[in-house]
C-alpha cells in the first residue's frame, strides 16, 4: 500500500481513519447559475469604451517612477 496516497484511497468504513482523521467532507452541490449574457456583454461594452475614452490620459501619465518606487529592492 502507498503511504501517500492512503488518504485520497480511505473507505468511508474504515473506523480507525475516521476516528484519526475524521470523515471526508461531502462536496456540497451548487446551484445551477444562470448568466445574463446580454447583460454581461453590456458591461464589458461599456468598460472597454470607457478605456478607450481614457486611454490617452493613462498614456500621458508616465507611472513608471511610481511603480519603480513600489519594486525598488532595499
Amino acid at each position: 500500500m502507498d503511504i501517500f496516497n492512503r488518504n485520497r484511497e480511505r473507505n468511508p468504513d474504515d473506523h480507525f481513519s475516521n476516528l484519526m482523521f475524521g470523515r471526508k467532507a461531502e462536496p456540497e452541490q451548487e446551484e445551477e447559475s444562470k448568466v445574463d449574457y446580454m447583460q454581461l456583454m453590456e458591461s464589458v461594452e461599456t468598460l472597454m469604451g470607457l478605456y478607450s475614452q481614457y486611454k490617452p490620459t493613462i498614456d500621458k501619465i508616465d507611472l513608471n517612477p511610481l511603480i519603480a518606487k513600489f519594486l525598488k529592492k532595499e
